[in-house]
């Protein structure tokens, strides 16, 4: 008998103790999230060109960390000129967008690990620029800007001009891969 009220003491207690519990659900909720920013100290770019070498062999600038990107997952960069040409609002000349050659390197942050570039020629159409098949935070990409020589701009200098500047935006868009 008192191993009957010992044992109708534990199970009554452990029925109480299990009814008295109750759960919640814990999600982490991941959503993608991408940015791309272009450094603020070189939104613009001047490809000079100021000698008789330049004109000839061509000219190129690298903006070192130009740009920023944070994505939560793989990702592509593509790049486009706003307009095919390049353009002066004095002149009637225009520089094709397509004598841009753009080539992206890895920036001094890098979290990501390693990402995929080949040079691209600027057009009106997005192309893809550089990628990476992981996320990461706030990694930064160097951007080399290069323009054409052999002498193709001669007779493109619009006279009471120095320097002529014939411009276009250039536009990066950053896609989940």
């Amino acid at each position: 008998m008192k191993t009957a009220i010992i044992l109708f003491f534990l199970f009554t207690f452990f029925s109480i103790y299990a009814h008295a519990q109750n759960v919640a659900v814990l999600n982490i909720n991941l959503y993608p999230v991408q940015t791309i920013e272009v450094n603020s100290a070189s939104q613009t770019v001047d490809l000079d060109y100021k000698t008789r070498d330049d004109y000839q062999d061509g000219v190129s600038v690298t903006k070192t960390d130009h740009l920023k990107i944070f994505s939560t997952a793989a990702f592509a960069v593509k790049v486009r000129s706003e307009k095919p040409t390049l353009t002066n609002p004095d002149s009637t000349n225009s520089i094709n967008s397509s004598d841009i050659t753009m080539t992206a390197s890895q920036g001094t942050s890098n979290s990501g690990g390693s990402f995929t570039s080949s040079p691209v020629q600027l057009s009106g159409s997005d192309a893809e620029f550089l990628s990476s098949s992981k996320g990461g935070a706030n990694n930064t990409f160097n951007v080399k800007y290069a323009a054409s020589g052999g002498d193709k701009y001669i007779n493109k200098r619009v006279n009471g001009q120095s320097p002529t500047v014939y411009t276009t935006q250039v536009v990066f868009s950053i896609e989940p891969r």
